[in-house]
């Protein structure tokens, strides 16, 4: 029993790390395809930034939060010449369930995750 309770903190506190990079990694993931979806639809001719930003927040709502939070898009048309390009950049923060300081650094109590992608469309006629 007494080595079970010198071992429990440690155990906790390694299960509690490995949920938490598990969440933010997905949802690293989610934010990174949503601002490769807001892309890909931004280079159709005709696309309005309206309906990539719905389009990107459709995606982005897979996100795993835990309580109110907000996702960031910013989509940028260029059109010009013979290509048309599109960016989009998301930021989203992360609320880490566990924030905690250990040894002088401080886990908490959130962290910005950021996503963006740039395509391009060739032969783009105005």
């Amino acid at each position: 029993a007494v080595e079970f309770a010198i071992v429990l903190p440690l155990l906790i506190f390694l299960f509690l790390g490995i949920t938490e990079f598990g969440i933010a990694y997905y949802n690293k993931q989610v934010l990174t395809n949503a601002s490769r979806e807001g892309a890909r639809a931004g280079i159709v001719d005709g696309t309005t930034n309206e309906e990539i930003v719905q389009i990107v927040s459709d995606y982005a709502d897979r996100v795993i939060t835990f309580g109110d939070t907000t996702v960031l898009i910013e989509p940028k048309l260029n059109s010009g010449g013979e290509y048309r390009e599109v960016s989009i950049e998301i930021i989203y923060d992360y609320f880490i369930l566990s924030g905690f300081k250990i040894f002088g650094a401080n886990f908490g109590p959130k962290l910005s995750i950021g996503a963006s992608t740039t395509m391009r469309m060739e032969k783009f006629s105005d």
